[in-house]
């Protein structure tokens, strides 16, 4: 008999026990499985999440195939929380945020998060002093307790796309004009590439883009308005 806490088998961390996945590939299974699913309307019985759900059994009893139990017995999980009852899951406290792409307001090539394993473009480096550094994805960040740094990430790449497309913007000869926290703000092409004035500051930066020179004067700006609140 497999004793009751023991890890399920069809959990793929736990390779001692899958020499019974074979059971999890019969028509039998398939079955009891979807049935079980359906009895719990088809969402995790524990988050309420839709997607990747599994079925999972607390205990198993020897010479009992996995479909030979009341559907009542099992509970269906989505791959998160199965991976957690399993202790195989990012710890949910001690991480710090290292870098997001809602910073650069630009996703990366996709990749599977390191907590949930779905396929992310928009990617929130975080480490861990017993982890190391990974990559997870905008809501599993906000889960490993980083819900308010995640917040004023989220917030700020509102904000800056709500500027970026701002119809506060004018089009005058060669570029854009706004005005923006009482700064006079320009955005022209020159030489194939955009340049900015802010007041009478001339920039020295090329931007490849209208949207990339945008964004610059934005975090200009922001930055400026933080330093004097807190002088």
């Amino acid at each position: 008999m497999v004793r009751p806490g023991l890890s399920c088998p069809v959990c793929v961390c736990h390779d001692n026990l899958c020499k019974r996945m074979n059971l999890y590939r019969t028509k039998d299974w398939l079955t009891y499985r979807a049935a079980c699913i359906e009895a719990a309307d088809g969402v995790c019985q524990r988050c309420g999440e839709s997607e990747l759900l599994q079925v999972h059994h607390p205990e198993y009893i020897s010479g009992r195939k996995p479909w030979e139990y009341p559907i009542e017995h099992c509970e269906v999980l989505c791959r998160g929380c199965h991976a957690r009852e399993h202790g195989k899951i990012l710890p949910k406290d001690g991480w710090e945020i290292m870098h997001s792409d809602l910073e650069d307001n630009e996703p990366s090539d996709p990749v599977p998060c390191a907590n949930c394993e779905r396929e992310i473009r928009w990617h929130v480096t975080v480490y861990h002093p017993e982890w190391g550094e990974t990559i997870v994805g905008t809501e599993c960040a906000e889960n490993l307790s980083l819900g308010s740094e995640m917040v004023a990430l989220l917030s700020y790449h509102r904000r800056i796309n709500a500027f970026i497309r701002s119809p506060r913007w004018k089009p005058v000869a060669d570029g854009f004009v706004v005005r923006q926290k009482g700064y006079h703000v320009v955005v022209y092409e020159q030489d194939g590439a955009h340049w900015i004035t802010i007041g009478a500051k001339i920039g020295k930066i090329p931007f490849a883009t209208v949207d990339a020179a945008k964004q610059r004067v934005f975090e200009v700006i922001e930055s400026r308005i933080m330093r004097a609140a807190k002088a």
